[in-house]
């Protein structure tokens, strides 16, 4: 070996001893039963090099050591754990409407959440402002103990150039280089994701796509998308457009059988297509409601004068309202053409539902199901299970306080 390449080696071994550290905390995190043996032989190093590593990890307050109370002989054996006081990661999800933020501990433990309004008048530069008093509240002052920032982004990003190149519903939101704003500001390392593929990770780390390897998650807010795992990775795509699905031309709800020859069933009249954004998403449903109540529908929700908000339409079809529930089951058939297609691509066993459209309940997942299995049925491919996300409005933020804490590493210098 010449001087060079002894130069090189050393230049590179914190960075070596960074990313192994990086390995070892995320092997506990995703089980926090592990001992230095096992962990070891996962890992393929010696013990003695693996307690080195776990050594100086409780050293510095990331790792602790515990053992189980139950064991009736011998000594038990002595696990691992994230210790929660290791440090803080921020996550903000936001779309045209609404800004959510999480703090969570280095257990992953949610700490305090945080929601703001996005309005409609609010600039580019606003809403960044709205986003830096969010992160400032949740760290309520100890922001020298976050680790990391994940930030949940609507439109399309660069994740390596962490910047967010377009959003149409949020004014003058092109090309903003939000990673390194945020990242000068606070001082600490920012990741960046499509807020929907936030909302699968979360899935994917801590709700109902724990333990598969593949699935969807269908965001539903202002927008749509579908952030897909596969292999149990986050799926990005060359430019990374991989479930950019919004303007899909998807057939308008209600999809009706065409009659043929002899009175037979025929094939699908999928006629008057449209952007699936302007079908489904929570805007497009208010302006269905909203327009049928104009035209002189009886519902429940006639009264109401001022505009009906998404809460009125989750209520209405709490108490059966016929006409809300028939624009729901309308919304239900395009959605559950949707989910055959996605089923067709990725042949998942199971679509996870994430967004506003949860709060709809029974009333519009059975429908939902039913259209999915009605699709699927002329298909070789059995449907996929349909399923709310479990874990609430915060699913994204979680998703991009996780992001940062899989992404951060222990700062290691020469």
């Amino acid at each position: 070996m010449n001087r060079r390449t002894v130069r090189r080696t050393t230049r590179h071994k914190p960075q070596i001893v960074a990313n192994l550290e990086a390995e070892i905390l995320l092997r506990v995190r995703a089980r926090q039963d592990l001992s230095r043996v096992e962990l070891a032989s996962q890992l393929k190093l010696a013990p003695s090099t693996v307690g080195t590593y776990v050594d100086r990890l409780i050293a510095e307050g990331f790792l602790v050591e515990w053992q189980k109370p139950e064991r009736d002989y011998g000594r038990p054996p002595t696990l691992l754990a994230l210790n929660p006081g290791g440090g803080f990661f921020v996550g903000v999800d936001f779309d045209a409407r609404k800004l959510l933020g999480t703090i969570v501990d280095f257990s992953d433990r949610p700490i305090r959440q945080l929601e703001k309004q996005i309005l409609p008048t609010d600039s580019a530069e606003q809403v960044i402002g709205k986003i830096e008093q969010t992160i400032e509240e949740l760290a309520a002052g100890q922001m020298k103990d976050v680790l990391g920032i994940g930030i949940g982004v609507p439109g399309s990003i660069d994740p390596q150039q962490q910047i967010a190149l377009g959003y149409a519903h949020i004014r003058g939101w092109e090309n903003i280089p939000l990673g390194k704003l945020l990242a000068d500001h606070f001082k600490v390392n920012v990741f960046l994701e499509n807020n929907i593929r936030s909302m699968a990770l979360a899935e994917l780390w801590f709700g109902q796509g724990r333990g598969l390897d593949n699935f969807v998650c269908l965001g539903i807010r202002t927008g749509i998308a579908a952030g897909i795992i596969a292999h149990s990775e986050l799926l990005h795509g060359e430019k990374n457009l991989a479930g950019e699905i919004r303007g899909w031309l998807c057939p308008v709800g209600p999809v009706r059988r065409q009659t043929g020859s002899g009175g037979r069933v025929g094939a699908w009249d999928c006629a008057g297509l449209q952007a699936l954004e302007q079908i489904a998403s929570v805007p497009a449903i208010l302006k269905a409601v909203n327009a049928g109540i104009a035209q002189g529908k009886e519902t429940i929700l006639k009264p109401i004068s001022d505009p009906v908000a998404f809460e009125d339409v989750v209520y209405a079809a709490a108490k059966g309202d016929p006409f809300v529930n028939s624009v729901l089951a309308d919304v239900a058939q395009t959605l559950g053409w949707v989910c055959c297609q996605l089923n067709a691509l990725f042949n998942p066993p199971k679509i996870i539902l994430a967004g506003p459209l949860v709060n709809l309940g029974a009333a519009f997942l059975n429908p939902l199901q039913n259209a999915v299995n009605e699709f699927c049925a002329e298909t070789s491919q059995p449907a996929p299970v349909i399923v709310y996300s479990e874990l609430g409005s915060f699913n994204g933020a979680l998703g991009a306080a996780a992001l940062a804490l899989h992404k951060w590493k222990p700062a290691r210098h020469a």
